[in-house]
Protein backbone atom coordinates (compact mmCIF):
# COMPACT_ATOMS: atom_id res chain seq x y z
CA UNK A 1 0.00 0.00 0.00
CA UNK A 2 2.80 2.26 -0.27
CA UNK A 3 2.59 3.41 -3.87
CA UNK A 4 -1.01 4.21 -3.00
CA UNK A 5 -1.82 7.94 -2.84
CA UNK A 6 -3.87 9.74 -0.57
CA UNK A 7 -7.70 9.60 -2.41
CA UNK A 8 -7.12 6.03 -3.09
CA UNK A 9 -5.52 4.87 0.93
CA UNK A 10 -8.93 6.66 2.43
CA UNK A 11 -11.15 4.96 -0.27
CA UNK A 12 -9.76 1.51 0.30
CA UNK A 13 -10.39 2.52 4.39
CA UNK A 14 -13.90 3.59 3.55
CA UNK A 15 -14.39 0.39 2.05
CA UNK A 16 -13.22 -1.97 4.11
CA UNK A 17 -14.86 -0.27 6.66
CA UNK A 18 -17.86 -0.85 4.54
CA UNK A 19 -17.63 -4.02 3.78
CA UNK A 20 -19.11 -7.59 5.11
CA UNK A 21 -16.74 -9.97 6.35
CA UNK A 22 -16.90 -11.92 3.46
CA UNK A 23 -15.67 -8.84 1.71
CA UNK A 24 -18.61 -7.81 -0.39
CA UNK A 25 -19.69 -4.36 0.04
CA UNK A 26 -22.60 -1.87 -1.52
CA UNK A 27 -21.77 1.52 -0.42
CA UNK A 28 -23.60 4.64 -1.69
CA UNK A 29 -21.61 7.52 -3.54
CA UNK A 30 -23.45 10.17 -0.78
CA UNK A 31 -21.65 7.78 1.90
CA UNK A 32 -18.47 8.08 0.17
CA UNK A 33 -18.63 12.02 -0.48
CA UNK A 34 -19.98 12.70 3.18
CA UNK A 35 -16.31 10.68 4.30
CA UNK A 36 -13.96 12.47 1.87
CA UNK A 37 -15.87 15.53 0.98
CA UNK A 38 -17.78 16.88 -1.90
CA UNK A 39 -14.77 17.38 -3.80
CA UNK A 40 -14.29 13.74 -4.42
CA UNK A 41 -15.61 13.67 -7.67
CA UNK A 42 -17.13 10.44 -9.63
CA UNK A 43 -13.78 10.91 -11.79
CA UNK A 44 -11.63 10.79 -8.77
CA UNK A 45 -13.68 7.78 -7.15
CA UNK A 46 -13.08 5.93 -10.50
CA UNK A 47 -9.17 6.54 -10.79
CA UNK A 48 -9.05 5.22 -7.15
CA UNK A 49 -11.08 2.40 -7.79
CA UNK A 50 -9.01 1.67 -10.73
CA UNK A 51 -5.94 1.56 -9.25
CA UNK A 52 -6.90 -0.18 -6.27
CA UNK A 53 -7.99 -2.78 -8.86
CA UNK A 54 -4.81 -2.83 -10.37
CA UNK A 55 -2.84 -3.52 -6.89
CA UNK A 56 -5.24 -6.67 -6.44
CA UNK A 57 -7.24 -4.59 -3.57
CA UNK A 58 -10.55 -4.64 -4.54
CA UNK A 59 -12.72 -5.65 -7.16
CA UNK A 60 -15.34 -3.43 -8.86
CA UNK A 61 -17.64 -4.62 -11.80
CA UNK A 62 -17.08 -2.43 -14.42
CA UNK A 63 -21.01 -1.74 -14.62
CA UNK A 64 -20.82 -0.91 -11.54
CA UNK A 65 -18.36 2.20 -12.11
CA UNK A 66 -20.19 3.00 -15.50
CA UNK A 67 -23.09 3.31 -13.37
CA UNK A 68 -22.01 5.94 -10.91
CA UNK A 69 -23.42 9.13 -11.91
CA UNK A 70 -25.40 10.82 -9.32
CA UNK A 71 -25.39 10.63 -4.77
CA UNK A 72 -27.98 7.90 -5.33
CA UNK A 73 -25.65 5.48 -7.27
CA UNK A 74 -24.36 3.25 -5.54
CA UNK A 75 -20.95 1.19 -5.87
CA UNK A 76 -20.41 -2.55 -5.51
CA UNK A 77 -17.60 -3.69 -4.83
CA UNK A 78 -15.28 -6.91 -3.61
CA UNK A 79 -12.54 -6.17 -1.24
CA UNK A 80 -9.86 -8.45 -0.34
CA UNK A 81 -7.07 -8.39 2.59
CA UNK A 82 -3.63 -6.84 2.90
CA UNK A 83 -1.29 -9.36 2.35
CA UNK A 84 1.94 -8.78 5.07
CA UNK A 85 5.24 -8.68 3.97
Amino acid sequence: MDNLNTDETRLYLILLANSGQNGDGKILLRVINGVLGEGFSIDRLRAACCKLSEYGLIEVPASSLEQINDNDSKLVYKIFPVESS
